[in-house]
């Protein structure tokens, strides 16, 4: 998943891992030489208080949603 698909998976089901999770949120951070990055904050389906924060771009949307969103 790239930045400009953030704002459309906020709050739905994405893929990571190959695991159902729900995108909570987008963090920006700055490494040692300067470079920004993007981490996801991901809350597990099944484990309400279990969140995992992973780099964005190891996240994939979820099919049906891209489809779904296309036949509106």
């Amino acid at each position: 998943m790239n930045i400009s698909e953030v704002k459309r998976n906020l709050e739905r089901t994405v893929l990571y891992n190959g695991a159902e999770y729900i995108l909570k949120g987008c963090i920006i951070r700055r490494n040692t030489t300067g470079r920004f990055y993007y981490q996801a904050e991901l809350m597990d389906t099944k484990a309400k208080s279990s969140l995992i924060v992973t780099a964005l771009d190891k996240i994939d949307e979820r099919r049906e949603s891209i489809e779904s969103e296309n036949t509106r």
